[in-house]
């Protein structure tokens, strides 16, 4: 750890500041506690030194307050010398005389004495001044007379934004912070610089901020250290009796809305607690809510809090939500969760409704819990079976099945076992990945539907509609499209279907037009699907699921920035669940943009939430992270997430087989195989054809185009028209234009696909272009084919595709020669190269001969070296 802090997101203030001492006389610097005034003054004084300036530092106290001119006792020496006049007139003159420019920190801390004599010197302008002061605070006059009075100029110094305050906490640990992670350390601290870096050196201490896969991650919730406390305890002061119930009733409530606040303490106190700061009042639609003046406040209150004492506090805010009818949105959740802890009596019910707000926000730890506490109370059947779909989501499949069967054995009517039978076959289809027991559940006749009662009444119906809709999801992953169609719409386009089984045949349907390119549809049934999954705790958080598939099939559209957009929602919400979330949607944004590193860093870190196949999801981030490392040229990471892929391969989910072809295609790219790149990307693009995944036909087919085939432009035209969105036409324009030979085309299509934000298509394109230029001798224009190539491939976090590689950092051989001398590279021996190319050994030989001839290089390993893809120094390898 730095002993003292890189000056950070404050180049704005310290020009501002500089500019004010030097055109002005000086500059008052004013923020709250903590955001850095003193950091800055000093950055200003030592600027003033280097320009060979006197400087001289002057620090207010609290102590020094009652003696006169006790701030300035250094300078002057025994303070008994002589009288406050003679002191005054004999600081005075040294100041004028020795001292060019004099920083006062805190100024609001001066005796009167030393705030006239600070007034006296930025009247004079004998001395540049710096002072600071805490906003908020009573100042002597002379000293609010300085910005008051146009003395002096005044700058108020904010808490950092979140995005400096990320920097700086990444310039201190010498390493990128995790970004839930940052977002959590700014939020805790509001940016205040002084409680960050106490914050940060207790968590590195405790082993909670550390440094894991390149990234450093903040795991756990601070803990007030005796130092922080400190700072805290200075910040709030001495509490009364009734002040400190206040501030434990906020800490353990907050946001408190002020009308119920009112009912547990006196009006009074809570109007003088928000006068001192020690809490915000902020209007939250018709209401006002409380929170505590800054949110470590509340850190240091429940860990001074007894057991005991705590519980009592709890009990008497859920009586108090309880009394007011919890209405508004979230008050049931903050009701269950104060309870839990408190001295009420667990209400099973309240609990129940609880988890299912508490799984529509990503914490399946507080859902559980809050599950778990209400089958403990007695709430029978409904918690429990919401209890198993939970353990199944976040892929304990044994527990799950074990609670799903407790529930069965509660079930009491023909729809609640109807119900556990669906859930129990979506446990053994994706997490337990036993196909045949999983359809067997939904076959009328088995032993769910034996229990359920008899045939013939509304209870087979019901039975019915979750069949069809589980069958629905059963087809999308197994790449039935047209099965999953015809499934969903006996649940979907019936205007009574119940909200369980329209979830799961709507989550089908997504996944059907995502792969299919039928974008158009997509929001409209997504926005349908997530309101009716949101009805039960069991179903919730199958909204992830979906919004997943959204940007995923809006990426494959070539639509980034809406997949963006759509996981938004996801910013604020809690718990490692949520971040796992949002990764997910950001890594595969990532690859679809091209920034190839970052999405394979964000997707390896959402791996360890997938254990096994992981439901069928294993495989499918694998193969992204096997692209991702193709993209970049990185042949041995991407062979290792290619056999993780096969391996982790799910038997029920085959829709992902084309996106496990597609990433040995890169793979092979990676390697220098150009030839079988393409064989195996026009594989990839068969099979998603065949399927009616017609949008990753497109992705398939382009990455064939990337790679040099010349022979896609009608079929992607084709698919052009019959595929939402902007990739499908831009890439039948770059297919058009490479089977024309055309630069100047080739170029255009570069221009709409970075518009399109497809930004590593971009750059192959334009080094396409380049390529072309070059061989014809187009001297100019090939160099700016090749710079915007480059430029672009910047943006692409290094990427080092094929086209990259001839493009833009051309050799004097041909295509075949540096595939050639590209999988010599990896290892390969002639003859294994022969084998792979299809050719002759002696072919190999003459290839090898010729390259090393152009290129004055004496042997086949020279020739090697000089191909051989940079991977030592690869900052997102896994140990």
């Amino acid at each position: 750890m730095h002993r003292e802090w890189p000056l950070t997101g404050r180049t704005d203030q310290w020009t501002r500041a500089a500019t004010a001492l030097r055109e002005s006389g000086g500059v008052v610097l004013a923020g709250a506690a903590g955001v850095g005034k003193t950091r800055l003054a000093r950055e200003v004084l030592a600027e003033a030194g280097r320009h060979g300036r006197t400087t001289r530092w002057i620090g207010a106290t609290a102590s020094s307050r009652g003696i006169p001119l006790g701030a300035f006792a250094a300078l002057i020496g025994e303070l008994s010398a002589g009288s406050e006049a003679i002191l005054l007139g004999r600081l005075g003159g040294v100041l004028r005389e020795d001292v060019e420019v004099l920083v006062v920190d805190d100024a609001h801390l001066l005796d009167d004495v030393s705030a006239t004599l600070l007034h006296q010197l930025a009247v004079e302008r004998a001395t540049r001044l710096v002072v600071t002061v805490r906003s908020g605070e009573t100042a002597p006059d002379a000293v609010t007379a300085l910005w008051k009075d146009g003395l002096l100029a005044r700058l108020d110094v904010p808490a950092l934004a979140e995005p400096d305050t990320v920097r700086l906490i990444e310039s201190v640990l010498g390493g990128r912070l995790e970004d839930a992670s940052g977002h959590r350390l700014f939020t805790v601290t509001s940016g205040n610089v002084l409680l960050l870096r106490h914050l940060v050196a207790g968590e590195q201490r405790a082993g909670r901020l550390v440094p894991m896969d390149g990234l450093w991650w903040w795991t756990g919730k601070p803990e007030i250290t005796p130092e922080l406390g400190d700072l805290i305890d200075a910040r709030i002061g001495l509490l009364s009796e009734p002040e400190r119930r206040l501030l434990e009733l906020v800490a353990f409530g907050e946001p408190l809305e002020v009308g119920l606040l009112a009912t547990l303490v006196e009006p009074s106190v809570v109007e003088a607690a928000a006068e001192r700061g020690l809490i915000t009042v902020e209007p939250t639609g018709r209401r006002l809510s409380a929170r505590l003046g800054h949110p470590l406040y509340g850190d240091a209150v429940r860990t001074r809090t007894g057991p005991i004492r705590a519980r009592r506090r709890r009990g008497e805010l859920a009586a108090a939500l309880a009394a007011t009818g919890a209405r508004r949105i979230g008050d049931a959740l903050r009701q269950a969760v104060l309870s839990l802890d408190s001295d009420l009596r667990a209400d099973a019910a309240l609990l129940t409704s609880a988890a299912t707000e508490a799984a529509r926000l990503a914490d399946w730890v507080l859902a559980e819990r809050l599950l778990r506490a209400a089958t403990e109370a007695g709430g029978g059947f409904e918690p429990r079976v919401a209890l198993g779909q939970t353990l199944s989501w976040v892929v304990r499949p044994a527990e799950a099945e074990v609670e799903l069967g407790h529930a069965a054995a509660l079930a009491s009517t023909g729809e609640q076992h109807a119900r556990v039978a669906a859930l129990r076959a979506i446990n053994r289809f994706f997490l337990l990945a036993e196909i045949d027991q999983a359809y067997q559940l939904l076959e009328p006749g088995s032993s769910a539907d034996r229990e359920a009662g008899g045939p013939g009444d509304e209870t087979d119906l019901l039975r019915l509609e979750y069949s069809d809709g589980l069958r629905a999801l059963f087809a999308a992953a197994g790449n039935r499209l047209d099965d999953a169609r015809e499934y969903a719409a006996r649940v979907l386009d019936q205007p009574k279907a119940s909200s369980f089984a329209a979830t799961w045949a709507g989550y089908g349907l997504i996944m059907v037009h995502s792969l299919a390119g039928q974008e158009d549809r997509l929001d409209a049934l997504v926005s349908r699907v997530v309101a009716e999954a949101l009805n039960a705790p069991e179903t919730a958080h199958m909204q992830f699921n979906m919004r997943y598939f959204q940007a995923y099939g809006l990426g494959l559209a070539g639509r980034p920035g809406q997949a963006r957009e759509s996981g938004t929602w996801l910013r604020d919400l809690p718990g490692r669940y949520a971040t796992m979330a949002r990764d997910l949607v950001a890594g595969r944004i990532a690859l679809d943009t091209g920034e190839v590193r970052s999405s394979a860093r964000l997707v390896q870190g959402v791996l360890p939430f997938f254990p096994g196949h992981g439901g069928g999801w294993t495989a499918l981030l694998e193969a992204g992270v096997a692209q991702a490392f193709g993209m970049a040229g990185i042949p041995r990471l991407a062979r290792e997430a290619l056999a993780r892929a096969e391996q982790a391969r799910h038997p029920g989910v085959r829709c992902m087989d084309p996106e496990l072809i597609l990433a040995g295609a890169w793979v092979a790219a990676a390697e220098g195989g150009t030839g079988q790149a393409i064989e195996r990307a026009l594989r990839a693009a068969e099979l998603a054809g065949e399927s009616g995944q017609f949008a990753v036909e497109v992705v398939a087919r382009h990455a064939a185009v990337c790679f040099g085939d010349t022979g896609q432009a009608a079929r992607l035209t084709e698919l052009a028209g019959q595929v939402d969105g902007p990739r499908a036409p831009a890439a039948a324009a770059h297919a058009a234009a490479l089977a024309g030979q055309d630069p100047d085309a080739l170029l255009a299509a570069s221009a709409a696909l970075e518009e399109a934000e497809l930004v590593l298509l971009a750059a192959d394109a334009a080094a396409q272009a380049a390529t072309l230029l070059r061989t014809r001798a187009h001297t100019a224009p090939a160099a700016f084919a090749t710079a915007r190539a480059a430029a672009l491939a910047q943006r692409c976090e290094g990427a080092r595709t094929p086209a990259l590689r001839a493009g833009t950092a051309p050799l004097p051989i041909s295509a075949r020669e540096r595939e050639v001398a590209t999988l010599a590279a990896t290892g390969l021996s002639n003859r294994e190269i022969a084998a792979r190319l299809h050719v002759s050994v002696r072919t190999v030989e003459g290839h090898v001969y010729r390259a090393c001839t152009r290129l004055g290089l004496p042997d086949r390993v020279a020739l090697a070296a000089l191909v051989a893809p940079p991977e030592a120094d690869d900052p997102v390898s896994r140990a």
